[in-house]
């Protein structure tokens, strides 16, 4: 699907929610009369920035991502090949047996979608909100959702440094491939921190510092053979792949090789920092979650999370994520943890 589908008409959701008190919203309201957030309307999305001024690197990022919105839809999705493409990912299939089937879940950063959708369609039930800051991106994906009949996620465009979400309000919060687009990662990952419940889990995809290092060097040699950045195809598994369109090849390659803002994270900076936030160990992925993706597993220690992390650089040779790892936490009961603890307290 493409930025031009998705300019066309898309309806006012009349069934639309505010993202901060869940209070329903009516189709002519642009301000929640239960807590005061104000908004615009663009078919179902609720604007919170609207047309304020944002600060450059996120006007960046966003311009960046009007262009090449990701990830894209294929031609002709509906929603059971979204389903079925989703259900293939051993990923997404344990992330949909976490979350209950009458649950509510936040993705932030959510881009086109992709994942809230699958989440929203699997469990008709369950009520997601979906957060991100570009509006070509929403609209991408509240044509899909408009197209396919999803009514039970709400798309909010809004920024990651001012979360217009309730603190610890939801038990399910995913932020994938976003606080590496930022230009103060750590604070990013405090914002997002904020809105996990207590006993409530956070599912944090970075580029991980040693993970994405093979990808760094494939990143180097297109930047060496030309501007914009021109990658070896033979190089990268995704660029491989002959079951991908070239519209969905061209958006990757300018999100993995022409990104504007880009940081590696080390995991063992990342785990010390959500523990001081009030977040305990719950498993990486990789390894592929063999059990329930929420159920907590053994923390290796150092030495084990040097290994993890070694193993994840042998096998970015083939990564299709390209070095994209995913830490699962649990906030503790009752605790809200230093940082956060003393950021909300001023």
């Amino acid at each position: 699907m493409s930025v031009s589908d998705a300019t066309t008409a898309r309806a006012v959701r009349a069934d639309a929610w505010c993202p901060r008190c869940i209070q329903a919203v009516a189709a002519h309201e642009e301000t929640c009369t239960g807590c005061d957030l104000g908004f615009l309307r663009d078919g179902g999305i609720l604007d919170v920035i609207g047309h304020r001024q944002r600060e450059s690197r996120a006007a960046e990022v966003e311009d960046f991502y009007t262009d090449s919105p990701f990830p894209g839809y294929a031609p002709g999705d509906t929603a059971a090949t979204l389903l079925d493409r989703s259900r293939r990912s051993s990923f997404l299939a344990a992330l949909d047996a976490a979350v209950p089937a009458g649950g509510r879940f936040l993705s932030v950063g959510c881009g086109t979608a992709q994942v809230p959708a699958f989440l929203a369609l699997a469990g008709p039930h369950r009520r997601g909100t979906g957060v991100d800051g570009c509006r070509a991106s929403l609209r991408v994906a509240d044509a899909f959702a408009s197209r396919v009949g999803i009514g039970n996620l709400q798309l909010v465009r809004g920024d990651l440094f001012d979360l217009p979400i309730e603190p610890r309000s939801y038990d399910v919060v995913s932020c994938r491939g976003v606080v590496h687009h930022t230009p103060e990662p750590w604070r990013a990952i405090d914002c997002v921190a904020r809105c996990v419940a207590p006993g409530g889990v956070l599912l944090l995809g970075y580029y991980e510092t040693i993970g994405r290092a093979w990808h760094g060097v494939r990143q180097v040699i297109a930047r060496l053979r030309g501007k914009p950045a021109r990658p070896i195809w033979a190089l990268d598994s995704v660029l491989r792949r002959r079951d991908l369109d070239a519209e969905k090849k061209r958006i990757w390659i300018e999100d993995q090789y022409r990104h504007p803002l880009e940081r590696w994270l080390p995991t063992p900076r990342t785990l010390k920092h959500l523990d001081g936030l009030g977040f305990e160990w719950v498993r990486s992925v990789p390894p592929s979650p063999g059990g329930t993706l929420f159920e907590a597993t053994t923390d290796p220690g150092a030495f084990g999370l040097w290994r993890r992390r070694v193993g994840w650089m042998i096998a970015g040779i083939n990564d299709p994520d390209a070095g994209l790892v995913f830490v699962v936490v649990r906030r503790r009961q009752g605790a809200l943890g230093n940082k956060l603890g003393n950021k909300e307290s001023t």
